[in-house]
């Protein structure tokens, strides 16, 4: 039986990937449509903004913020 799985919206995408190890993990990374708004946020971190649980993998989607 696996453990629970922690909750990890709001956590930088390194930090979530430690909490959830052990588990299978799919990550899908969304973005604003505008370039010049990517541009200014391609050197920011990524961060969770979904988590949910299909069969035995957890998906997260991540974005990154100004």
């Amino acid at each position: 039986m696996k453990p629970e799985i922690p909750y990890t919206i709001g956590y930088e995408l390194n930090k979530a990937l430690l909490m959830l190890e052990g588990f299978e993990v799919v990550i899908n990374e969304t973005s604003t449509p505008f370039q010049d708004k990517k541009d200014e946020r391609k050197d920011n971190s990524s961060v969770v903004v979904r988590q949910s649980k299909v069969d035995n993998c957890v998906h997260l989607t991540v974005t990154r913020f100004k």
